[in-house]
């Protein structure tokens, strides 16, 4: 016994089963790619568009950005011009015993002695310093030179102040002394090319 023989319609509907088959398995193991694949490009399309999204954020807020720079530049040159200079910590130290000295004479008040402190650390051209003062005066003489100190356009601070009378039963008769001591605080710039002048 022979082997069938298929006719022209069963081999074309053998054709098409096979084809189909091989459509279904084929898509069936495409369609997840092809759906990663488009998850993919979702999301970095998502990406640019994020980045897109700040870099335009960050053209527009240029200008303002760039106007703040100028005004912050502006007020550190102001605050740098009021700081005292000096070629070392010494200089700037002398530079504030200087104003000090001149605010002292202004409120007519006699120093006695005057000590001068310069921290040997600089940092960014930036040195601290301090200065204490100790002399006589009466309140409002007092009171003049802590206003002055506080009001100067240099930067300076009083860090201590301590007040005695060294004659408390004097009479009424006698113009009043107070004997006072007071620390001041300051910060100055190093500057090779100034000699405890303000520029």
């Amino acid at each position: 016994m022979g082997t069938p023989q298929l006719g022209v319609r069963d081999r074309r509907v053998l054709s098409v089963g096979a084809l189909t088959i091989s459509l279904l398995v084929g898509l069936s193991r495409g369609l997840p790619a092809l759906r990663a694949w488009e998850r993919a490009r979702m999301t970095e399309a998502r990406t640019v568009a994020l980045q897109l999204a700040e870099l335009r954020n960050g053209v527009e807020s240029l200008p303002l950005m760039r106007e703040s720079l100028v005004v912050r530049r502006a007020r550190l040159a102001a605050i740098d011009s009021l700081l005292p200079a000096g070629a070392s910590p010494s200089a700037v130290a002398a530079a504030i015993a200087s104003i000090l000295e001149q605010s002292a004479d202004d409120n007519a008040v006699k120093l006695t002695n005057l000590q001068l402190r310069a921290d040997s650390t600089v940092r960014v051209g930036l040195v601290r310093v301090s200065v204490r003062l100790s002399g006589v005066t009466d309140v409002s003489g007092l009171a003049g030179l802590l206003r002055s100190i506080e009001a100067a356009e240099t930067p300076l601070v009083v860090r201590d102040l301590s007040v005695s009378q060294p004659e408390p039963a004097a009479p009424d008769s006698r113009p009043e002394a107070l004997r006072f001591d007071v620390l001041v605080a300051g910060i100055g710039r190093i500057s090779p090319n100034t000699r405890g002048t303000r520029e």
